[in-house]
């Protein structure tokens, strides 16, 4: 009889090929855009990579939580027929990242992190909030909001923000709901906070606040560093016209509230202010365009320096940064309007359908009055129609590989139950 020849069996470090555990520890510390393009290696590359507990833990991981942020363009089209679509392109690198559909009426409501936040633009004060991340195209509807606490809709105004807290991982949706408009004269008036946790079975809870002021919409909420923050006006801006002087701030984590003050700016007060917040490198920026009917218009930006922990209420410093004269524009309130750091260096400002561009590493060259010079002003192309096409410019995105379905919970029956039994009721009636 002929003897059998037996070989030893081949493993990874006898070929030179890492072993999965290996290669999970070795991803695990590369930035996201990285391990995406390492993905594409092989088969085992894209199974440990695209793996959930491999997804999440890369997702907390400091050098990733931490990481620089950076601009998207994001463009919303809609068109008769068809469901609508959002797109998203890394603004420095022109790449294209992913090509979403979002239901009917919806736009981005703020960014937060890794994810982007979609919402109902109009009457969705309950429409379940869409999140998506763009470096995965990944999307999931979140549980919808509860019903209104009244049944009076007048001048009831909401605002849907979605916030990440690095200490404990979570990220929240909140739905502040008030009335942009009451007859009152208290000096604090009560704002109804709904929070959802994100992937809680629990669902949705409510609490509330008095706030010396109201929030608005004059420019999207801001998340960083376990905070939200808006812009507010006083509850009188609608009687007289006052330019905001304080900011809301959320602590995602304890989803307590606090005001803070603006710098001090003077300005024509409109009726839409012509101030907003930004990100801006990880930090607090506040923009405001100081108009007057004798000089020019010009724009201030001041950088906030990091708050106090918890729910302090120091009250943070703000350091007036960049200053520049804007000849011959006029703010639009209805046009695209951001601010955002290019490659950490070159501030860009987008106003209407200009482009202003400045080195923040050179020797500035101080004009009259301490300001300083635009080095580029561009003219963007005009989107083909302002009801069909929607676009802007978004700081504050830092890549993440966290699949937003990791958070996706099982369909309700209650309502497909309801509708059921609502068909089966009808065709009862029909036959009797």
């Amino acid at each position: 009889m002929g003897s059998r020849r037996y070989e030893p069996k081949r493993n990874s470090s006898s070929t030179g090929i890492p072993s999965r555990d290996t290669l999970h520890e070795i991803l695990v510390k590369l930035p996201t855009k990285h391990v995406i393009r390492f993905s594409c290696v092989s088969k085992l590359w894209r199974k440990v990579a695209c793996a959930p507990s491999f997804r999440s833990r890369h997702a907390m991981a400091s050098h990733v939580t931490s990481a620089r942020t950076e601009a998207l363009l994001v463009t919303e089209r809609r068109q008769p027929g068809r469901s609508d679509e959002a797109s998203v392109f890394n603004a420095s690198s022109g790449k294209a990242m992913c090509c979403v559909p979002i239901p009917a009426s919806y736009g981005l409501a703020n960014v937060c992190n890794g994810f982007l936040c979609f919402v109902h633009a109009r009457e969705g004060d309950e429409a379940p909030a869409v999140v998506c991340n763009p470096a995965t195209g990944e999307t999931v509807a979140l549980p919808k909001a509860p019903p209104l606490i009244t049944s009076d809709k007048n001048y009831l105004d909401y605002i849907f923000s979605l916030g990440f807290s690095p200490s404990t991982g979570e990220y929240k949706l909140f739905r502040l709901l008030f009335r942009s408009w009451s007859s009152s004269t208290s000096s604090e008036q009560r704002v109804e906070v709904d929070v959802y946790t994100l992937g809680d079975k629990r669902g949705w809870r409510r609490h509330s606040f008095d706030s010396p002021c109201c929030p608005s919409k004059v420019s999207a909420p801001v998340s960083i560093h376990g905070k939200l923050y808006m812009v507010t006006v006083s509850w009188t801006h609608h009687r007289k016209r006052e330019n905001p002087t304080r900011l809301l701030a959320i602590d995602v984590a304890t989803e307590l509230c606090c005001t803070y003050n603006l710098p001090d700016y003077e300005t024509v007060p409109y009726e839409q202010p012509t101030v907003g917040a930004f990100e801006l490198n990880g930090r607090l920026c506040f923009a405001a365009h100081i108009t007057n009917f004798t000089e020019s218009s010009k724009i201030h930006f001041w950088v906030m320096s990091p708050p106090p922990e918890g729910n302090d209420p120091q009250q943070p410093s703000w350091d007036l940064r960049y200053s520049f004269h804007m000849l011959g524009h006029h703010f639009c309130f209805s046009r695209p309007w951001g601010c955002w750091l290019d490659d950490d260096q070159m501030l860009c400002y987008l106003m209407n359908e200009t482009l202003h561009k400045y080195d923040t590493t050179k020797c500035p060259a101080i004009s009259d009055g301490g300001f300083l010079q635009w080095d580029k002003k561009l003219h963007l192309p005009a989107a083909p129609s302002r009801d069909r096409c929607l676009w802007n410019v978004c700081g504050g995105y830092r890549p993440t590989l966290l699949s937003p379905l990791s958070f996706a919970l099982p369909p309700s029956q209650g309502d497909d139950e309801n509708k059921h039994q609502f068909e089966h009721d009808v065709l009862s009636t029909i036959r009797l």
